[in-house]
């Protein structure tokens, strides 16, 4: 049955207020100490914090832009970081259950089927995990002997890291690219639910489980784009681990560059296989147990609070000016379907 206009507007008014009202909750406890730490900081060093976290946000948009080429001629890299900016914003709200929705969501609204959305989404994902463990292998290889005299009980940690993200990288690969693997859930199914509603559920997953592996197999095809967006990964990646550096440089007495970019990298893959809502309190623990160590407890916590504002604050952010916009339309759209005869 279709919604009555007046109700949709009523709708998105209430999903508007309890997004605020979650905001708010989210600015009062969460993100109060990275406001502060603003405030107290040096304009130079907001200044290269706050454009290394837009220049991750451009390559990360231009990434997701040649990830949907082969589904949207039309879609830009200003759509890509919209894309980015609308996730980012939806996976504080949700406490991450609701990011690949949003990306899904967002892509669908500019023309792209659900399916290839899932393809796009998944693709990301993988090659976002492949940089991330790309940047960890070469600063492991490269630190080894240091950390082997000074930390030696973190290679392990390290390892198991890049060995569990390196395990996801390959399962979500078998699970789009494989039609043996798919073959097999199939016959499972069939075997054991008996039930009709539970087929009728499980038929409509298998469809859209094939339209993923098309849409999969579409984006691998074209060797050059995937060499661009490997590239856009680590790129956008490394945007983000200059930023403890450019914290750091003058509090920690000339703190080296390289040094900074390793620990970075090593808490990323670590933070990323401890589970956490949205990934927030693992990446903070991780963090500090890297940098304190070589830095102090006050200029760890520092340089911690203004990373996650040029990595979590500022997209969320940017992402309720999207969501707003998209919501704005979304009532304007409903006014003016109650307007007509």
């Amino acid at each position: 049955m279709k919604k009555n206009p007046k109700w949709k507007i009523l709708l998105n008014l209430v999903l508007l207020l309890a997004i605020l009202g979650v905001m708010f909750y989210f600015i009062q406890n969460s993100m109060g100490a990275i406001f502060v730490e603003l405030k107290e900081t040096k304009l130079i060093v907001l200044i290269g914090v706050l454009s290394l976290g837009l220049l991750h946000q451009f390559f990360e948009g231009c990434g997701i832009k040649e990830t949907v080429r082969g589904f949207s001629n039309s879609f830009t890299t200003f759509d890509g970081m919209m894309t980015s900016f609308y996730t980012a914003f939806y996976r504080v709200i949700t406490f991450g259950a609701g990011t690949i929705l949003a990306e899904i969501g967002f892509y669908k609204k500019k023309g792209i089927k659900i399916s290839q959305g899932i393809g796009a989404s998944t693709l990301h994902t993988v090659i976002y995990k492949l940089a991330i463990v790309t940047y960890a292998v070469l600063n492991l290889f490269f630190y080894f002997t240091s950390m082997l005299e000074q930390r030696p009980q973190m290679i392990v940690l390290i390892l198991i890291g890049i060995a569990l993200t390196s395990l996801l990288i390959v399962t979500l690969v078998v699970l789009s690219l494989s039609l043996q693997v798919q073959v097999a859930v199939l016959l499972i199914c069939n075997r054991f639910v008996h039930n009709k509603k539970l087929r009728g559920y499980v038929d409509r997953m298998n469809l859209q489980i094939n339209a993923l592996h098309h849409a999969m197999q579409s984006v691998l095809s074209d060797k050059t784009s995937m060499l661009k967006i490997y590239l856009f990964n680590l790129l956008k990646v490394g945007s983000w681990y200059v930023i403890p550096f450019v914290c750091l440089q003058e509090e920690a007495g000339g703190f080296n560059f390289f040094l900074a970019f390793a620990l970075t990298s090593f808490t990323l893959v670590l933070s990323g296989v401890i589970p956490s809502p949205a990934g927030i309190g693992s990446f903070d623990f991780v963090y500090l147990f890297m940098f304190q160590p070589v830095t102090g407890t006050v200029d760890a916590v520092s340089s911690l609070l203004l990373y996650r504002f040029a990595s979590y604050v500022l997209p969320f952010l940017l992402g309720f000016i999207v969501f707003l916009r998209e919501r704005r339309k979304a009532i304007t759209d409903n006014i003016e379907e109650i307007s007509q005869p």
